[in-house]
C-alpha cells in the first residue's frame, strides 16, 4: 500500500511538458506568444515561414526553467532577424534576441540563426546568458550583431555555471561605430564550454574575449580576428579566486596575415584592476600565425603549460615568441610541442628572446 500511494505521488509531481508549435498555419504566429504561456520543461518548435522570411524583430526573455527553443528544420536554420529593433536591455526589453534570466536555468536554444540584434550601447547581442546556469547554445548560427554572444555571472553565488555553447557558428559580429569593444563571444560568470565551434571575422574587437572563472576552448575552429584570437581576463570576484585556469584543448587558431589590429593570437590575465588567478593550459592545438607577436601574452598567473601543440609561422622563417611573460615568476611548462627552433620566450623588462626550456 505504501508503495502504491508513494507511485501516486510521483505521478502527480512529474511536471507534463508541452510542444508549443509557432509559424505559418501553428497555433502561435509569434515567438513572444508561445513564450508566454510556455511553463517548465516545454518546447517551443519554430517552423519557417512559408514565404521563407525570417522572423522579424523577435525579442525573446526567458524567465522560465528548462526550456527549449529549437527549429522545426535543424537541417535549414530559421531565422531571427532583429533588424531595427533596440535591444535596449531597459525593463522587459532583452539585451538580445534570446536572454536568459536568473530563473532560467537548463534552458536550450538550437538550430536556429541569429542575425542584426544592435542598440545605443552598441552591445545588442544573438543570444544573452545573464546569470543563468545550465543554458545550452547548439548548432546556431549567430552573425552580424553587436556581440555574437554575451554572458556574465559569479562566482560566489555560482551564477553563469555551466554555459554550453557547441556546435556554432559565431562570426562577423561587432560594429565599426564601437571599435575594439564589441567581440564574437564576450563571457563571464563562473564556468563556461565553447566546443565543437567556428568563431570568425570580429569586426574590430576580440574572437573570443572571457571575464568567466574556468573557460574550456575545445575543438574550434577559430580564425581571422580584428585583434586577438582569445583574450582570457579578469573580474573582481571571479578571476582573482584560485583555479582561474582556461583549457585551450585541440583547436586550429589562425592568425590573418593580414590582422591591423593586435597580432597576439592569445591574451591571458587582466585588462582591468583584478587579477587572473590562474594558468594558460593549451594541449593538442594547432595554431597559425606569420607575425613577430607573442602566441601567448601572459601578464597575470602563474604561468603557461604547453602540451602536444603545434605553431606554424605560416612559413615566414622569421624569429617569434612563443610567450610574453610580464613576470619572472612565472613558469614556461609542457613536453611534445612541435615548435619553430626561430621560437624563445620573452620578459617584459628585457628585449632578449629566451631560448625555451620546458619546466
Amino acid at each position: 500500500m505504501i508503495n502504491i500511494i508513494f507511485f501516486i505521488v510521483l505521478l502527480c509531481g512529474t511536471v507534463q511538458a508541452n510542444v508549443l508549435e509557432i509559424g505559418t498555419g501553428k497555433p502561435f504566429q509569434k515567438i513572444e506568444e508561445a513564450l508566454k504561456v510556455a511553463e517548465e520543461g516545454d518546447t517551443l518548435v519554430i517552423h519557417p515561414h512559408s514565404d521563407g522570411s525570417p522572423y522579424r524583430q523577435p525579442a525573446l526573455l526567458v524567465r522560465t526553467s528548462k526550456i527549449t527553443i529549437r527549429s522545426a528544420t535543424p537541417d535549414k536554420p530559421v531565422v531571427l532577424d532583429g533588424t531595427g529593433f533596440e535591444y535596449s536591455g531597459r525593463g522587459l526589453v532583452p539585451r538580445a534576441i534570446i536572454q536568459f534570466d536568473p530563473d532560467a536555468d537548463g534552458c536550450t536554444v538550437e538550430g536556429l540563426t541569429l542575425i542584426n540584434a544592435r542598440n545605443k550601447s552598441f552591445n545588442g547581442a544573438g543570444v544573452r546568458i545573464n546569470q543563468a546556469n545550465n543554458i545550452t547554445v547548439r548548432r546556431c548560427v549567430i552573425q552580424h550583431n553587436d556581440m555574437g554572444i554575451m554572458s556574465n555571472g559569479k562566482v560566489a553565488d555560482n551564477s553563469g555555471a555551466e554555459q554550453m555553447i557547441e556546435f556554432c557558428t559565431v562570426a562577423d559580429n561587432g560594429t565599426k561605430e564601437d571599435p575594439g569593444y564589441n567581440h564574437n563571444l564576450y563571457l563571464g560568470g563562473t564556468s563556461a564550454t565553447v566546443k565543437d565551434c567556428t568563431i570568425a571575422r570580429s569586426v574590430t574587437g576580440h574572437n573570443l574575449k572571457s571575464r568567466a572563472h574556468r573557460n574550456r576552448i575545445i575543438h574550434n575552429r577559430i580564425e581571422h580576428s580584428a585583434n586577438r584570437e582569445l583574450d582570457i581576463v579578469d573580474e573582481k570576484g571571479n578571476t582573482d579566486v584560485p583555479d582561474s585556469d582556461c583549457f585551450v584543448i585541440d583547436n586550429v587558431i589562425v592568425k590573418d596575415p593580414k590582422c591591423t589590429g593586435n597580432r597576439a593570437v592569445i591574451h591571458f590575465g587582466f585588462d582591468g584592476n583584478a587579477r587572473r588567478d590562474g594558468t594558460l593550459r593549451l594541449t593538442g592545438n594547432t595554431i597559425i600565425t606569420p607575425f613577430i607577436s607573442p602566441v601567448a601574452d601572459v601578464n597575470d598567473g602563474h604561468g603557461a603549460e604547453f602540451i602536444n601543440n603545434k605553431i606554424d609561422d605560416n612559413g615566414t622563417g622569421q624569429k617569434g615568441v612563443l610567450v610574453l611573460f610580464h613576470s619572472r615568476k612565472m613558469i614556461l611548462s609542457g613536453k611534445d610541442n612541435v615548435v619553430p627552433k626561430r621560437f624563445g620566450i620573452r620578459y617584459t623588462d628585457s628585449d632578449e628572446l629566451l631560448p625555451l626550456v620546458w619546466k
